[in-house]
């Protein structure tokens, strides 16, 4: 339970992260006001802010054993666990949505910033308001790497399948859940006695 509860601090770092880099190239093309981007946005920052909750949860709620050790709370932890490879997949489509083409309309290597004969058309075509070329491509490139790479197709793989399947970690929260309280209060609310 420990390594799972490291993995989603580290989830949610990672996710912090996409945030940031989502907030740097929607100012970089001047998009960061416009309401649907913002709505986008908003949607990236509920996902990761359920990460985030949960994951101070695993703490809040946890347990602390006989011999006093202290538990992350197994049904925080499995319910992120069992969200996580359906939540991953969509919030890296809503940011490969606001850069639209922009990480894959970049120079082929660094030389066409320097080079003469390309140096001029790169600095006019891929500045934006207020960003220069360089660190505009600079940016793209990074969200390349994060988004669109062989190495962000490994880690979009990872993070779906890093506990397992999905069908065991939802069989986990199944398990772990308090339906005996959820259960309880529909009995209340019908006023019949608890079924044994």
């Amino acid at each position: 339970m420990y390594g799972n509860h490291q993995a989603q601090a580290r989830y949610a770092t990672k996710l912090r992260f996409l945030l940031g880099l989502a907030q740097r190239m929607n100012e970089a093309t001047g998009n960061a006001s416009v309401p649907p981007v913002q709505q986008a946005m908003g949607q990236l920052a509920a996902y990761a802010s359920i990460v985030d909750g949960l994951l101070h949860s695993h703490e809040t709620m946890g347990v602390v054993d006989e011999d006093g050790v202290a538990w992350p709370s197994r049904t925080s932890l499995y319910a992120m666990i069992a969200l996580q490879s359906e939540l991953n997949p969509k919030m890296f489509e809503i940011v490969r949505e606001l850069t639209g083409a922009g990480m894959i309309t970049l120079p082929a290597t660094d030389k066409e910033l320097t080079n003469p004969e390309t140096r001029d058309d790169v600095a006019r075509f891929y500045k934006s308001s207020n960003m220069s070329a360089a660190e505009r491509v600079a940016l793209m490139r990074l969200a390349w790497d994060f988004i669109g790479s062989e190495f962000a197709s490994r880690h979009l793989q990872y993070e779906k399948f890093y506990g397992g399947a999905s069908y065991i970690m939802k069989t986990n929260m199944y398990r772990f859940y308090d339906f005996e309280r959820s259960t309880a209060m529909v009995d209340r609310a019908l006023s019949l006695p608890p079924i044994e």
